[in-house]
């Protein structure tokens, strides 16, 4: 066999499949890109020897700050290569049955999957440092406005950047390799070539695991609203974030099956055209659904209280050095405002690109998720259309589907940050802000922004769920 078979097979199959992987290698190179300049900013010296005395100062805040984001940059990468690969895969398991049926082993379909993440690294990664290295001047402009530093002239090319790169997508691209090879191998050919049809059974209602989501979200609520400490308050907000965390998935995956059983009960609304089909559809797949729903919830929450919070401290150090200035020297109180915007401004940057991540990755995600439930409805709105349900009426039953599916993550999200407000207002104190109408302010920006990009979003993954429902039609 020609030993170029394989890699022209699966360069085949991705052009074949673009409307898939197009979006997902996009987000991998912007991934990528995101990840070495967090890195370069952290890894280069000369933007930290910026001179003695006050343009000195603060600046090992900065990298510290620096530090930090590269390596929540890389876990959520890893993190999110994970969710959506698994789209992929799915989205694969079917040919891959096929090629199954007509002959090919499991070695060759191994060495296939072997090809297919061999070039969608490559991808990532060439494409990803070029896009880094475009951007890192730019982002060094923006730390240095917001940090209030001098900005000196930076290389276009860190090494110790780009080997930090190269090793994190390596690993992440290796674990994405060996999943995919674990599914292959434990799946027979029969169940490859069905798994595209293969049903869900409709799940049942669960209140036991939502009467524990709402006790987990009434405790958090209860913790956020009842403290009054700033110290305690710090302590408490880590528990109270992984409170918040575990119930909102329990209430999305339990909590939305258990809603929809409910509703059904009630004649006079399930027995309605439009609340018929919409039900009996979400019902079917809401529990795998669910999860999605909540990470675009959490990812949500965090991109508001990030933004709420390091722009209240940003756009507040002038008050908290006002305040200083009263009981220190001249000089003393000049280097703590160049401290709090080397601090503060280094937070408010890294809090703009991993909303910016954050945003991206729930988009993404919407799109796959609209991607997955789009082919999966297709076929049974067809069926319903040719037993008599018009266009018309199926266009309102998608419609009612997807102002759930978009409302329910914001919504939630909004809930969660007016019961976080107190706490994280109490935090800040702590860090000597006390301009609480400056805080609300900056939040409710931060929200109205977010929802306008967020409905934007909503708009264009569900274009592309009705394109394809309505080839099925």
């Amino acid at each position: 066999m020609n030993i170029l078979f394989y890699p022209r097979l699966a360069l085949s199959g991705m052009r074949r499949d673009r409307r898939i992987y197009a979006p997902y290698l996009a987000a991998c190179v912007f991934m990528t890109a995101v990840v070495y300049d967090l890195a370069f900013l952290d890894d280069s010296p000369a933007l930290y020897a910026v001179g003695s005395g006050v343009n000195g100062m603060g600046t090992s805040a900065i990298r510290l700050v620096m530090t930090l984001g590269k390596w929540v940059m890389a876990v959520f990468a890893l993190l999110f290569f994970f969710y959506t690969n698994a789209f992929l895969i799915r989205r694969r398991k079917k040919e891959l049955g096929l090629m199954s049926v007509l002959g090919m082993d499991r070695g060759a379909l191994t060495s296939l999957l072997f090809w297919e993440t061999a070039f969608s690294a490559l991808v990532s990664l060439t494409a990803g440092l070029a896009l880094g290295v475009l951007l890192t001047q730019l982002s060094a402009r923006v730390l240095s406005h917001f940090a209030r530093t001098e900005l000196p002239a930076l290389p276009l090319l860190n090494l110790g950047a780009v080997r930090f790169c190269v090793l994190t997508d390596a690993f992440i691209f290796f674990l994405l390799l060996l999943n995919a090879w674990r599914q292959v191998r434990r799946a027979s050919a029969v169940s490859l070539l069905r798994s595209d049809s293969l049903g869900e059974r409709p799940p049942r209602s669960q209140w036991l695991l939502v009467l524990s989501g709402l006790g987990l979200l009434g405790g958090a609520y209860y913790l956020a609203v009842t403290i009054t400490e700033p110290i305690t308050a710090m302590l408490v907000f880590f528990v109270a974030v992984v409170m918040v965390i575990l119930a909102t998935f329990l209430l999305f995956i339990a909590g939305s099956v258990t809603l929809c059983r409910t509703l059904q009960g009630n004649d006079r609304f399930y027995y309605q055209k439009k609340n018929f089909v919409a039900l009996s559809s979400l019902v079917y797949r809401m529990k795998r659904s669910g999860a999605g729903l909540a990470v675009i919830c959490i990812l949500s929450t965090m991109i508001l209280v990030m933004l709420g919070s390091t722009a209240g401290l940003y756009f507040g150090a002038e008050d908290v050095v006002r305040t200083l200035s009263a009981e220190m020297s001249r000089e003393i109180a000049a280097e703590a405002r160049t401290e709090f915007y080397a601090t503060y401004g280094s937070l408010f940057f890294l809090a703009l690109v991993l909303s910016t991540v954050f945003l991206l990755a729930s988009v993404l995600m919407l799109y796959y998720k609209q991607l997955s439930e789009g082919y999966e409805d297709a076929a049974r709105f067809a069926v319903m259309q040719r037993v008599g349900m018009t266009k018309r009426d199926i266009r309102t039953s998608v419609n009612a589907q997807l102002r759930m599916v978009f409302l329910l993550p914001l919504l939630a999200a909004f809930v969660h940050l007016a019961f976080a407000q107190p706490m994280i207002w109490r935090i800040l104190r702590l860090f000597g802000l006390q301009n609480l109408p400056l805080v609300l302010g900056v939040t409710a920006c931060a929200c109205a922004v977010f929802t306008v990009l967020y409905c934007a979003a909503c708009r264009l993954t569900s274009n592309a769920y009705c394109r394809i429902v309505g080839e099925g039609v």
